[in-house]
C-alpha cells in the first residue's frame, strides 16, 4: 500500500514537472506575413494547427500568438498558398506567402448564376473590373476595347458624351439591331450606364449555350456586368481621382490663300480644256492677283485673309476629369457599399462638354443561415451640350470653307463667308445659341433569396427601372458682316425646341436552384420565370419667330409653333431552365431551354423555343494525365444552340398605322376620314440563330500559362427585312417579312502567361480573333444604303461596292485613244476603270468580255468596313512598388473609304490639304496616289478602288506608370494605400492611312465628325 503511495505522490510530482515545464516552453510569438513584394498582407489568419488558438494580422502585417516551441503555425489569406510554420526556439517570425495560381476555385459569372471557370463548358471570357480600372477612359465601353477576343468597340467620334460607340460580339450577324445585351447585376441596360470605378468583373457570353438562358434577346450575345459588393469588417473608404488634357489624334492638313488659289486656277484650267486641241483652259484668280494678294496678306488680313479655320474653330487641348469615392464595410448581418461619381469632360470642339453624376448604394442583409435579402440602388444624370448648330455641318465647313474669307471684321464682329460657313462664329454658344440634353436614370434591384433545405434555394427580384430625358435647343440669329463692318445676312430665325421622353421598365424574376453533390456526381437544376415589361411616352414642341434674344417659350409667338407626341408599350414573357452535370470534374454537360413570348409579334407567332446543349472533357484529371507535370489544365469544349431576335426597331411592326384622313361625305353627313398609312404583315416572327461552338482551354506550368481557342459557325434565319412593294398600293413604308440569312464563320485564341522572380512580376497576355460573313439569302431584296454601300445576297454585311480602279491616263492622248467608254470628257490624269466581262461569247454560260463602256454593271465588291484579324496585346510588369502597363491593340485587315471633302479637293467648295498637292498627278504618271486637280468631274468621283483606304491599325491604348507609397511611409497615418500613376490613351498608332485620319473611326460615318482623341493624366488612389 506505502509503495502505490509513494508511486502516486511520484507520479504527481512528475506531472507537475511536465506541466511548468510545458508552461515554461510556451511564449509569445510575434511575426510578420508578408507577399513576395515584401508588402505587408493584411487581414491573414494565424492560427497555432490542432488548436483554436489564432490570430489575424493587422494594418502592418503583424500578429502575435502564444504557441509552444514545438507548435506549428497555420497561415492563410485568400488568394494565397497557405504555409505552415514550425516555431521552434524562434520567437519573431517573418513569412511569406505566395500566390496561388490554381484555377480551380476561380467562378464566373454566367447566366443567372456562376459557375466554376473550369466548369464552363459554353464560350465565356471574364474581364476583371481591376484591369478596367486601370483605364482612366470616360466610360466602360471605351474601357472594354481589346480586353476580349471576339469583342469590337468601334467609335465614331470623340465629341463628349456622343462618342456613337458600339459593341459586336462575333460579328454582324443580322441586317438589323447587332448590339449584344447588357446586364447590369441583372438588370437590362447599357454598357455606358454603369461607372466603370464600380465593376467587379464582365462576362462575355459569346455562344449559343452559354447565351441561349436569355433566349430572344441572345442573339447577338450578352454583357453581364457586376458591380462590386461590400465584405464583412470595418469601414473601408477609397477615393479615385483622375485630371487629363484631351488632344486630337488627327488632323486633315489643309493648304493656305496662296496655295489655294493657285491650284483652284490649275483645277480650273483642267476642267476648262479644250476638247479638240488638249490645250489648257482659262484661270480666276491669276498669277498677278496673287502675287499681289501674297504681298498684302500679312498686313491687311482682314481684305486679304489667310484664315486656318481648323485653328479657329477647335481648341486644345480640352481638359477632363474624373472623381470617384467609396466607402464599404458591414457586420456578418449587414453589409453595403456606396459608391459617388463626378466626370466632367470638355471638348475639343467649342461649347461641348458632358458632365456627369452617378451613385450607387448595393446592400446585403442576412436574416438567417435560411434567408438573406439586397437592395441595389442607382442613379445617374448627366448633361450633354453643344452648340445650337449642328456639330457634323460645323466639321463639315471646317473641311469645306476656303482660307480665303476671314473669320471676324476690323471690329471683331462675324464675318461673312460667301461659300461654305463662318464655322467660328455658329460654335460658339454666345452666338448661335446651345443644343444641350439631360440624361436622368433610377434603378432599383430587390432580392430575396431563401435556402428551405442545403440544396435548394429560391430567388425572387423585381428591378424598375426609370429613364427621363430631356433635350433643348435655342438657335439665335447670327448677323454676318463684310470687311467694312456693314449688315450683309443673318442665319434663320430665332426657334426653340424642347423635347421630353419618358420610359419605363420592370423586370420580375423567379428563380429555383437544385445543387446536388453525390459521390463523384455533381447536379445543378435551374428553373424560372421572368417577365418584362415597357412603357414610354415622347413630347415635342417647337417655336420660331422671337424677336428677343431669350432661350424661354414664353418670349415666341404662338404663331410659328408646332407639336408632336407618341407613346409605346412592350411586354415580354419568358420560362426557362438549365441542367449542369458533372462527373469526378471529367466529365461536364449542359443543357438550356428557353421559351420566349413577345409582344412585337401578333398572337400565333409570339412565342420562341430557344434551346442549347454543350459538353465538356477535362483531359487533365483522367488518371494517365496526372504524371504530365508541365500540363495544368486541359479542357476540350463543344456546345450547339438557338438563340432569337426581336429588335427590329419598331414596338408593334406586325400592325397597320391608320391615320386621319380628309373628310368624306355620306349620305349627306360629314364623316371622319381615315387611311392606312403603313402597311405589314401580321405572320412575321422571330430572327433565329443557329451556332455550333468547339474549343479547348489548356494550362501549363501550374496555370502560369494559359491557352483558349473557339471555332464557331453561326447562322440566322428568318431576318427581318424590309420588303418594296408598289408604290399604287398607297402606302409610305417597306414592310418586314422573315426573308434573310446571313451566316458568321470566325476563330478566337487568347493567351496569358505570368511568373514572378524575386521582387519582378510580370504579365503577358494576347488576343486574336477573326470572323466572315456571308448573306446567304436576301429573297431577292437588295438593301442599297447609298451609291457605295449595297447588301447582296452572296457577299458580306457592309460591302463596298464600286469600280476596279486601273490607274491614270499617262496623257491627254492616251486618255482620248481609250477605247472604252467612261464618264464625261477625258484627259491626262483622269482615273482609267477596267471593263468587267459582262458578254458571254463562247456560249459557256459565264461572262468572258466586257462591254466597251462603264456602267453601274462594271460594278464589283472592292471592300469591307468591318473589321478583320482583331487584335490586342497587354504587357505589366511590377517591381517592388513601381508598376508599368502596356496595352496595344489593332485590327489586322480593314478597309476606308475617302470621299466628297475628305477626298477632294474643292468639292462643294472644299478647300485643299496637303497631301493632295503633293501627290496630284504630273504629266506621264500613271499611278499617282491623287488624280489631276479638277474642281468638277463626273468621272475621278465614281466609287472605285482608287480612293479606297487600308484601314488596319496598331495602337497603343494605354500606357501607365505607377508607384505605391511603402505601407511603412504610411503606418503612422490614417492611410491605408496610395498610388500615383500617369496614363496616356491613344499614345501612337502605325497605320497607312492618308495623313489626317484616324483609322480607328468608323470610316463611314468619320465624314463629320470630331476626331478620337489622345489624352494625358495623372491620376492618384487613396485607401483608408
Amino acid at each position: 500500500m506505502k509503495k502505490n503511495y509513494y508511486l502516486w505522490i511520484l507520479l504527481i510530482i512528475v506531472q507537475v514537472f511536465v506541466i511548468q515545464n510545458t508552461y515554461a516552453q510556451q511564449g509569445m510569438i510575434t511575426g510578420i506575413v508578408k507577399d513576395v513584394n515584401g508588402e505587408p498582407i493584411i487581414g491573414a489568419s494565424v492560427k497555432v494547427q490542432g488548436t483554436t488558438v489564432g490570430t489575424i494580422t493587422d494594418l502592418d502585417g503583424k500578429f502575435s500568438v502564444k504557441a509552444s516551441s514545438g507548435a506549428v503555425l497555420q497561415v492563410s489569406y485568400i488568394g494565397y498558398v497557405t504555409e505552415k510554420i514550425q516555431v521552434g526556439n524562434r520567437t519573431g517570425l517573418t513569412i511569406t506567402l505566395k500566390e496561388d495560381s490554381h484555377l480551380v476555385d476561380e467562378v464566373v459569372v454566367v447566366g443567372y448564376g456562376t459557375q466554376k471557370k473550369v466548369n464552363l463548358t459554353g464560350s465565356v471570357e471574364a474581364v476583371s473590373g481591376k484591369d478596367l480600372a486601370k483605364r482612366p477612359v470616360m466610360n466602360t465601353m471605351s474601357a472594354l476595347q481589346g480586353m476580349a477576343s471576339g469583342v469590337t468597340v468601334t467609335s465614331t467620334s470623340g465629341q463628349p458624351g456622343k462618342e456613337d460607340e458600339s459593341i459586336m460580339i462575333r460579328g454582324i450577324g443580322t441586317l438589323n439591331n447587332s448590339n449584344p445585351l447588357v446586364l447590369i447585376d441583372g438588370v437590362a441596360s447599357s454598357v455606358n450606364a454603369v461607372n466603370p470605378q464600380d465593376i467587379e468583373s464582365i462576362s462575355i457570353l459569346k455562344d449559343a449555350s452559354s447565351a441561349a438562358i436569355y433566349g430572344s434577346r441572345a442573339a447577338n450575345g450578352v454583357v453581364l456586368i457586376t458591380t462590386k459588393r461590400a465584405e464583412e469588417g470595418k469601414l473601408r473608404i477609397s477615393f479615385n481621382s483622375n485630371v487629363g488634357l484631351q488632344k486630337m489624334t488627327e488632323q486633315p492638313k489643309f493648304l493656305g490663300a496662296i496655295d489655294y488659289m493657285e491650284l483652284y486656277d490649275l483645277a480650273n484650267s483642267n476642267d476648262t480644256r479644250n476638247m479638240n486641241t488638249g490645250a489648257a483652259g482659262g484661270v480666276i484668280y491669276g498669277e498677278d492677283y496673287i502675287a499681289n494678294y501674297k504681298a498684302k496678306m500679312n498686313q491687311d488680313p482682314y481684305n486679304y485673309p489667310n484664315t486656318d479655320w481648323q485653328a479657329i474653330t477647335y481648341k486644345e487641348p480640352a481638359i477632363q476629369h474624373m472623381h470617384n469615392l467609396t466607402l464599404s464595410g458591414g457586420t456578418e448581418k449587414l453589409r453595403a457599399l456606396a459608391s459617388l461619381n463626378y466626370t466632367d469632360q470638355e471638348g475639343v470642339f467649342p461649347d461641348t462638354y458632358m458632365k456627369r453624376y452617378s451613385v450607387r448604394v448595393n446592400t446585403d442583409y442576412k436574416f438567417n443561415d435560411k434567408l438573406s435579402a439586397g437592395i441595389d440602388i442607382s442613379g445617374r444624370h448627366s448633361v450633354v451640350s453643344e452648340p445650337g448648330s449642328d456639330v457634323a455641318s460645323i466639321i463639315g465647313a471646317v473641311r469645306r470653307t476656303a482660307p480665303i474669307y476671314p473669320w471676324v471684321t476690323p471690329n471683331g464682329n462675324p464675318a461673312y463667308v460667301q461659300i461654305g460657313a463662318n464655322t467660328w462664329a455658329l460654335s460658339q454658344e454666345k452666338l448661335k445659341g446651345y443644343n444641350r440634353n439631360w440624361y436622368q436614370e433610377a434603378v432599383v434591384n430587390m432580392k430575396v433569396a431563401y435556402s428551405p433545405i442545403k440544396e435548394i434555394r429560391l430567388d425572387v427580384s423585381y428591378s424598375p427601372k426609370f429613364n427621363f430625358d430631356s433635350n433643348k435647343v435655342y438657335n439665335n440669329i447670327v448677323p454676318f458682316y463684310d470687311v467694312d463692318d456693314n449688315l450683309v445676312t443673318t442665319v434663320q430665325k430665332r426657334a426653340l425646341v424642347q423635347r421630353r421622353n419618358y420610359t419605363f421598365n420592370d423586370d420580375f424574376k423567379f428563380l429555383i436552384n437544385f445543387d446536388k453533390d453525390f459521390h463523384k456526381h455533381s447536379i445543378q437544376l435551374l428553373a424560372g420565370f421572368q417577365q418584362i415589361t415597357y412603357y414610354g411616352e415622347n413630347l415635342y414642341g417647337r417655336r420660331e419667330g422671337s424677336e428677343f434674344n431669350y432661350d424661354q417659350i414664353a418670349s415666341f409667338p404662338v404663331v410659328n409653333q408646332s407639336t408632336d407626341g407618341n407613346a409605346s408599350e412592350m411586354a415580354l414573357q419568358s420560362f426557362f431552365g438549365r441542367l449542369n452535370y458533372d462527373y469526378a470534374g471529367k466529365y461536364l454537360f449542359e443543357a438550356n431551354v428557353r421559351y420566349d413570348g413577345s409582344s412585337r409579334f401578333a398572337k400565333g407567332n409570339r412565342w420562341g423555343l430557344f434551346p442549347s446543349f454543350s459538353a465538356g472533357w477535362r483531359i487533365s484529371e483522367e488518371n494517365f494525365m496526372k504524371n504530365i507535370k508541365w500540363l495544368s489544365n486541359a479542357k476540350l469544349r463543344a456546345s450547339w444552340g438557338q438563340l432569337g431576335n426581336q429588335e427590329v426597331g419598331s414596338y408593334y411592326p406586325f400592325s397597320m398605322d391608320i391615320n386621319l384622313a380628309e373628310p368624306v361625305v355620306f349620305n349627306g353627313e360629314v364623316v371622319q376620314g381615315y387611311a392606312a398609312r403603313d402597311y405589314a404583315f401580321r405572320d412575321i416572327s422571330w430572327e433565329t440563330t443557329t451556332m455550333t461552338n468547339v474549343g479547348i482551354d489548356l494550362g501549363f506550368f501550374n496555370n502560369k500559362l494559359n491557352f483558349t481557342f473557339d471555332y464557331y459557325v453561326r447562322k440566322t434565319r428568318d431576318i427581318l427585312m424590309n420588303l418594296d412593294i408598289p408604290s399604287f398600293m398607297g402606302y409610305n413604308n417597306s414592310p418586314l417579312r422573315n426573308a434573310g440569312v446571313v451566316e458568321n464563320k470566325g476563330w478566337e485564341l487568347s493567351l496569358a502567361f505570368n511568373d514572378r522572380i524575386g521582387d519582378f512580376s510580370y504579365r503577358i497576355s494576347a488576343n486574336l480573333s477573326d470572323v466572315k460573313n456571308e448573306i446567304k439569302d436576301m429573297k431577292g431584296i437588295v438593301n442599297n444604303f447609298d451609291d457605295l454601300y449595297t447588301n447582296r445576297a452572296g457577299y458580306s454585311i457592309n460591302s463596298i461596292w464600286g469600280l476596279e480602279a486601273d490607274g491614270l491616263f499617262a496623257s491627254f492622248d492616251d486618255a482620248q485613244s481609250y477605247p472604252v467608254t467612261q464618264f464625261g470628257n477625258l484627259q491626262g490624269g483622269d482615273i482609267k476603270y477596267k471593263d468587267q466581262p459582262t458578254i458571254d461569247t463562247d456560249g459557256d454560260g459565264m461572262p468572258d468580255t466586257g462591254d466597251g463602256q462603264i456602267t453601274s454593271e462594271d460594278y464589283v465588291v472592292i471592300g469591307n468596313t468591318i473589321p478583320r484579324y482583331t487584335y490586342s496585346f497587354n504587357l505589366a510588369a511590377e517591381y517592388k512598388n513601381f508598376d508599368i502597363e502596356l496595352f496595344f491593340q489593332g485590327v489586322g485587315k480593314r478597309d476606308g473609304y475617302l470621299r466628297d471633302d475628305l477626298a477632294w479637293a474643292f468639292n462643294n467648295g472644299a478647300k485643299v490639304q496637303q497631301w493632295q498637292k503633293d501627290n496630284m498627278w504630273k504629266e506621264g504618271e500613271t499611278n499617282s496616289k491623287y488624280p489631276r486637280m479638277f474642281i468638277s468631274s463626273a468621272n475621278n468621283i465614281k466609287p472605285s478602288t482608287y480612293w479606297l483606304q487600308d484601314a488596319s491599325y496598331l495602337r497603343l491604348k494605354n500606357l501607365q506608370i505607377g508607384y505605391t507609397i511603402p505601407r511603412k511611409i504610411l503606418s503612422h497615418t490614417f492611410l491605408d494605400g496610395v498610388r500615383v500613376y500617369f496614363s496616356a490613351q491613344n499614345l501612337f498608332t502605325f497605320d497607312k492611312m492618308t495623313e489626317g485620319y484616324d483609322p480607328e473611326q468608323h470610316p463611314t460615318k468619320a465624314q463629320n465628325s470630331v476626331p478620337l482623341l489622345k489624352t494625358y493624366s495623372f491620376g492618384i488612389n487613396v485607401n483608408f
